[in-house]
């Protein structure tokens, strides 16, 4: 045996303050431990063992004096080089066992190897290699609950030995067990004191440090007895294992994977609270993809009804823009300009556009009018058809005729008792009207409120308005022809006719793209609306993760206690945050999906659209949101003190 000092302290005091109180817990302990020794640390409750092992275990740090470990100062050493320490030499054995409830017995014993370059399949080997040893080899698959003490206190110990600990520190190993599994396990631990293994041992119980070959005695936090001792017990066949590899700290994509599997298996093992978790974020997805997705579909129907006003066709104005009409500007356009314009081979039809709001007398009742001057193209430039009677003709418009078309709005309003008001007279200043034609629209039609008709545009000059300003001319392109190209050479043509520019022109394209910029603006003005709700959720996730904490806090200290460093808590707190986000923004994504299939099995006139845009925001979002609203709470976890974590079962 190598009776080389494994452990060394020099001096130890550790005090602790309450307010302006301070209480010596150790005081000026000086001790050495050499490697293969089997050591019991007895004495009254309050006498400091339970200090004296943490100090030695690198769970806690002495206020004064010095202490090596395995040749490593650990009053100067940082906290990786305390969690490397605790990974590759020590191994703890808990009176309270400190098994992870939601996690089988191969899984508990693995934790330790999670933390090291071991790889999975030889993590997983070793477990269950060990669990054997002890008398588990039915048990690898069964959690906590379906153990009894002694076997959990055996796989304690196999997790004590998964990294190949030289250094074994049992605080009151059998203070939970029964007579027969106390006796089961300290033969597990004189096998391993055989096989060469340091066993320090912190009891009550006399009879079991009887066992040991070495009793130190502490008392008001000071040794008063450190004697060697002749073992109460037969010696046990050495417990041999195979050489551990691997136990450094791992590259970081195992490390990465190691940390994912983990998070999982917790979020695994407190489902309910998972799904809280989620449920924030779940409704903030949700809100999200619906809102943008009744944005998308609005805009695409009201697109879709714009296409069909006047196809390919651009609307040419007095004046200088709808925000400026300039009235010094109001007879710019002429006939001379329609004429113009009918001549060029682009233009499949051209219509002049005059109107005017009248005074119409029908059947002795005065009606405000809507009246419109038009040529007989206009009404295939705006996909009208006459469903009763007929359209005006050329030879109508060459006579200056007395005819009239109306919308069947218009002719449900004025002549609501007869189906079919054909023939029916209406008079303007004067001038009696017969109705020839009721028309109905093929696509979406934007008027005004009231009644409205269409007569020839010759008509409405000579007829009723005389030498009145043409309100527009319209012009639909030929199929092929671009209606971009067409606008600028209609600019260029008009301006040259006219020596100035005294007009504007509106095309089906601009009315799209400002609709389209207007619709986006609305639907990320909703989106951002519903945004908060993720926020929201993300503040849940925060708050539910901060209990989580507090749940977990013996959880904490025991993965500290095996290996683990603040980095590896903090990653794994923070990818659980990350996890819930992103399963919940998936759920979220699902049921936003599912609930569009459904409402638009039962409302036809509710158009929603999913788009890919939507989707990758509220992922990448719900992310984020894991990150942000997860790293505070992941934070206080890897900065909880090992020794107050583990008192908190």
């Amino acid at each position: 045996m190598n009776n080389a000092p494994i452990i060394e302290l020099t001096g130890i005091t550790r005090t602790f303050y309450s307010g302006e109180q301070s209480l010596s817990v150790l005081k000026e302990v000086s001790l050495t431990i050499n490697k293969g020794e089997m050591v019991a640390i007895v004495g009254p409750s309050g006498s400091g063992k339970s200090t004296l092992m943490n100090i030695m275990g690198c769970l806690d740090q002495p206020s004064a004096g010095a202490v090596r470990i395995a040749g490593v100062n650990t009053c100067h050493a940082t906290g990786n080089q305390l969690a490397t320490l605790r990974s590759q030499h020590i191994g703890f054995i808990f009176q309270r066992y400190h098994l992870m409830p939601y996690l089988s017995a191969c899984d508990n014993v693995t934790v330790p190897a999670r933390y090291t370059a071991m790889m999975k399949d030889a993590q997983k080997t070793r477990a269950k290699l060990l669990l054997t040893r002890l008398g588990l080899a039915d048990k690898i698959d069964n959690r906590p609950e379906q153990l009894s003490g002694g076997q959990q206190q055996r796989v304690s110990v196999a997790r004590a030995l998964m990294n190949g600990a030289n250094i074994i520190l049992a605080d009151e190993p059998t203070g939970a067990l029964d007579a027969a599994s106390g006796n089961e396990l300290m033969d597990i631990l004189h096998g391993l004191h055989q096989a060469g293994h340091t066993i320090i041992l912190v009891t009550h119980d006399a009879l079991i440090a009887s066992q040991s070959e070495r009793i130190i005695t502490l008392n008001d936090g000071e040794i008063i007895s450190d004697r060697s001792n002749t073992p109460s017990h037969d010696k046990q066949k050495g417990v041999t294992l195979p050489q551990v590899s691997n136990t450094g700290r791992p590259e970081w994509i195992q490390s990465l994977q190691d940390t994912v599997s983990m998070a999982l298996q917790a979020l695994r093992g407190h489902r309910i609270r998972t799904l809280l978790s989620m449920l924030g974020i779940i409704i903030g997805v949700v809100s999200v993809m619906m809102s943008m997705a009744i944005g998308e579909g609005t805009k695409e129907q009201i697109l879709k009804n714009i296409s069909q006003l006047g196809a390919r066709t651009i609307s040419i104005k007095p004046g200088l823009g709808w925000e400026n009409p300039r009235q010094d500007m109001a007879f710019s356009l002429s006939s001379r300009d329609v004429e113009l314009l009918a001549r060029q081979p682009y233009g499949d039809r051209v219509t002049p556009v005059y109107n005017a709001t009248l005074g119409a007398q029908i059947n002795g009742k005065d009606v405000a009018f809507t009246l419109n001057g038009v040529a007989d193209s206009f009404f295939a430039i705006h996909r009208m058809r006459v469903t009763e009677g007929r359209y005006f003709n050329q030879a109508d418009i060459d006579e200056r005729s007395a005819q009239l078309i109306i919308d069947r709005k218009t002719a449900n309003t004025l002549f609501p008792m007869k189906a079919d008001p054909v023939g029916e007279i209406i008079q303007f200043s004067g001038v009696p009207f017969v109705i020839i034609g009721i028309t109905d629209y093929l696509g979406l039609h934007i008027s005004g409120d009231g009644p409205q008709g269409w007569i020839p545009y010759t008509t409405f000059q000579d007829r009723l308005q005389g030498q009145t300003s043409l309100s527009a001319i319209e012009l639909q392109v030929r199929e092929g022809v671009s209606v971009e190209g067409v606008q600028n050479i209609v600019e260029e043509l008009l301006d040259i006719a006219h020596g100035r520019r005294d007009f504007y022109l509106q095309t089906d394209e601009m009315m799209v793209s400002t609709i389209k910029k207007t619709s986006e603006s609305l639907t990320m003005l909703i989106a951002a609306i519903a945004g908060i709700s993720l926020i929201v959720g993300g503040i849940g996730v925060m708050n539910i993760m901060l209990v989580s904490i507090t749940e977990r806090t013996f959880e904490i200290g025991i993965r500290l206690a095996i290996g683990a460093r603040e980095k590896d808590i903090l990653n794994q707190f923070l990818i659980e945050s990350v996890v819930i986000c992103l399963l919940g923004s998936v759920a979220g994504v699902l049921l936003a999906l599912s609930a569009g299939s459904l409402l638009s099995l039962f409302i036809d006139d509710f158009n929603l659209k999913f788009t890919l845009s939507p989707i990758f925001f509220s992922c990448g979002s719900s992310v984020f949101i894991g990150l942000v609203f997860g790293y505070f709470p992941a934070l206080n976890a890897a900065r909880l003190n090992p020794t107050e974590a583990l008192k908190r079962e």
